[in-house]
């Protein structure tokens, strides 16, 4: 499946780990969607994968996973359990 930019994306997730903000952002130079594992929604600032670096938007993140593909989200406050897989 191709994206609007034409990349390849997967519908799948076959990597999955935690999203640690070990003193900052979290970032992979791979395209990652976002499960939020947690019991609520958040709101989180993320850059998106077609967007330009450095640039963010704030999106709400319901339980489960995402649909939107990131590059990197910013450290946050909120106590929930992220995970990304790709």
């Amino acid at each position: 499946m191709t994206n609007r930019n034409g990349d390849q994306v997967s519908v799948q997730v076959s990597v999955i780990g935690p999203a640690n903000f070990d003193g900052g952002s979290f970032r992979k130079d791979t395209p990652f969607c976002v499960k939020n594992d947690g019991e609520a929604a958040v709101v989180l600032e993320v850059n998106l994968w077609g967007m330009p670096e450095g640039e963010f938007i704030a999106t709400r993140f319901e339980t489960g996973w995402n649909p939107e593909i990131v590059r990197e989200i910013k450290s946050t406050s909120q106590k929930t359990a992220l995970l990304w897989g790709y």
